[in-house]
């Protein structure tokens, strides 16, 4: 044990060192933090370091690798692996939902405040409309993910359960549907088509295939899952500033928590 403490110390000694020459440790995607930004994080499993922050006033936020989704009250973009805006659009208030392409270059969005989806695709934000008929067959939506370039997927919470509803993105028309069983919000849906979401021992990870992973992890009551990078999704505590980092990697699963801002 006292061997491990030692080697642990001496490996944030070594990423400390790293952040104060420029030298950047490894970059592990992006996560939103107490202080409403957004902050790239570095490091290794159980050691992170937090990066300079990117954006502020952010209330939703997710990144695939590659391309990343930001909400604040008033706009919505699409940011790259620098954290630089490669689009914005007007957005309505309130918070958003996001998924990614399983190349992790196209994206989707929905503001459920506004009802809208936004495409990300080719260097472009496309809103669109979802339809009061298509909307009517919903439920809350508490996910979204994007299955083909063709066609999108909301997640839905029902009297029955959590259900994935498949739609075309043009035009917007549900093409099929079916129940998540045992699956709770909150969720989130990888390109892969994995599921991430809780149980009663910590986090489940629910391959295409209905194997699962679990992860044991003492959760906070109510909390939100945000995708950070392929293999790494944010859980944030809801009621008080705490952030935490589940590992996806197979055989190297595990469930961390990120240091806070300004401490």
């Amino acid at each position: 044990m006292k061997l491990l403490m030692i080697t642990l110390a001496s490996l944030s000694m070594v990423l400390s060192a790293a952040a104060q020459s420029g030298i950047r440790p490894p970059q592990l995607g992006f996560a939103g933090t107490a202080d409403g930004t957004l902050r790239p994080i570095y490091g290794v499993a159980g050691n992170f370091i937090l990066g300079r922050p990117v954006q502020d006033k952010v209330i939703s936020e997710a990144f695939s690798g590659s391309v990343g989704f930001l909400k604040t009250e008033t706009t919505l973009e699409a940011f790259g692996k620098q954290g630089q805006v490669l689009a914005t659009t007007d957005a309505a208030k309130g918070p958003a939902l996001f998924a990614f392409s399983l190349d992790g270059l196209a994206g989707l969005a929905y503001v459920p405040s506004s009802n809208k989806l936004v495409e990300w695709k080719a260097g472009q934000l496309v809103a669109h409309q979802v339809t009061t008929s298509f909307h009517s067959e919903l439920g809350t939506v508490v996910a979204v993910a994007l299955p083909s370039a063709y066609e999108g997927s909301l997640i839905v919470q029902r009297e029955d359960g959590i259900w994935e509803v498949r739609f075309s993105l043009s035009p917007e028309r549900v093409a099929s549907q079916r129940a998540l069983v045992g699956v709770t919000a909150p969720v989130v849906v990888l390109a892969s088509g994995e599921l991430v979401y809780s149980d009663e021992q910590g986090i489940v990870l629910r391959k295409p295939d209905n194997s699962e992973v679990h992860i044991a992890a003492h959760l906070p009551v109510k909390f939100s899952l945000q995708q950070m990078d392929a293999e790494w999704v944010q859980l944030s505590d809801l009621a008080i500033s705490r952030h935490f980092a589940i590992r996806l990697a197979s055989g190297r699963e595990g469930f961390y928590e990120l240091p806070e801002a300004g401490k």
